[in-house]
């Protein structure tokens, strides 16, 4: 008992999963399917100069940004730079980078870099907001207990500022949107995102309203012609049209029952027609009508008899 039950809850699971497999097939291939990818190269970064003042003697190999020394200091600072930075964005954030050490103290300046994302609004999050969100978390001096605790010192926020921005509008994506990979898509902006968007979204009449449009990202547009026992739709954009087994089907059924009825028709009239001609066929075989028709039979008669007649009846 317990084996067929693990069996049928097998054949549950593998259904269910097959199920979840055929969803995402059909996910991709769905009329207008909504893919992009960035073309070869990095994309571009809204970017932002950070300095810090960390209060700690400055040594002069931090001149050096590449000294064992300069290298040491940063690789202490670095993580938590990032740590604090991709509270601002952690979608876009890409990197965070010291440049430079300078005296007086030690003062770290550092580049911030943010990918522009494929979403109008996030471009316009990174050129008007991002400097405020940044400079919030930098000047709560609570986000800065970390570097305290990895110099054992006072950490200070002494300033920020963004570079000017490479990316003002969406349109500007467009030459990182790449849609070669996909077979015929063309690349669109719908709803401030730019979409790769197959031939059957485009072109609504692809399948002449015979059919229903899907996407094959490998072979590009592909016709399900409709099809019914009465009419069929085929070719490759559902441009032929032949008529299915149901049509001949009611056809010459229909011509069947119409053959039906007139051979029973036709059967009637004759039945009634022969049925009246007998009738009058019996009344005029009366014997007078013979006797007065037929003479080959008079000598049985009495027409030669001379004598009186008499007429009874008058």
């Amino acid at each position: 008992m317990k084996k067929m039950l693990s069996v049928e809850s097998w054949n549950k699971r593998s259904f269910f999963i097959l199920l979840i497999i055929l969803t995402l097939v059909l996910i991709v291939l769905i009329v207008g399917t909504a893919m992009t990818t960035h073309k070869g190269g990095a994309l571009p970064t809204r970017n932002a100069n950070i300095t810090l003042e960390i209060y700690i003697d400055y040594q002069d190999a931090y001149k050096d940004i590449n000294s064992n020394d300069a290298l040491e200091f940063i690789k202490k600072l670095q993580p938590e730079l990032e740590a604090l930075c991709k509270r601002a964005d952690p979608e876009s954030f890409e990197a965070v980078q010291v440049i430079k050490l300078t005296n007086g103290s030690v003062i770290s300046e550092s580049v911030v870099m943010y990918s522009y994302q494929n979403n109008d609004t996030h471009i316009r999050f990174l050129n008007t907001r991002l400097e405020d969100v940044l400079t919030d978390i930098f000047n709560d001096t609570k986000n800065l207990d970390n570097v305290y605790q990895v110099f054992s010192t006072n950490v200070s926020f002494n300033g920020l500022s963004l570079h000017p921005p490479m990316i003002t509008d969406i349109e500007h994506l467009e030459p990182f949107v790449d849609c070669s990979h996909f077979k015929n898509y063309t690349a669109e902006i719908i709803r401030g995102v730019w979409q790769c968007v197959g031939p059957c979204k485009t072109n609504h009449d692809y399948c002449q309203q015979r059919g229903d449009c899907f996407n094959d990202i490998n072979k590009g547009p592909v016709c399900r012609c409709y099809q019914n026992s009465f009419e069929q739709y085929y070719g490759t954009r559902c441009e032929s049209f032949r008529r299915g087994p149901g049509f001949y089907g009611a056809l010459f059924g229909s011509l069947a029952i119409a053959l039906l009825l007139l051979i029973t028709i036709i059967t009637i009239v004759r039945w009634r027609n022969g049925g009246f001609w007998k009738r009058q066929s019996i009344d005029i075989s009366l014997p007078f009508n013979e006797d007065f028709f037929d003479f080959s039979n008079r000598r049985n008669r009495d027409f030669d008899l001379q004598g009186s007649y008499t007429l009874h009846g008058f």
